[in-house]
């Protein structure tokens, strides 16, 4: 049987939809199965209820 090469995979894990106001995206970058790293971004909430205030 071949081995098979297993290759980082970068996936933004956030918002699921454009209407959503969601406080989190992740950037999670993958090896396989595994979470090598996690960036959060946050403040997405923020700027939405900072134009609802204006």
């Amino acid at each position: 049987m071949a081995e098979t090469e297993i290759k980082n995979l970068t996936m933004n894990f956030g918002p699921q939809h454009p209407a959503a106001h969601g406080v989190l995206r992740l950037v999670v970058e993958m090896d396989g199965e595994i979470v090598e790293r996690c960036d959060p971004h946050i403040g997405l909430l923020h700027r939405g209820t900072e134009k609802l205030i204006e």
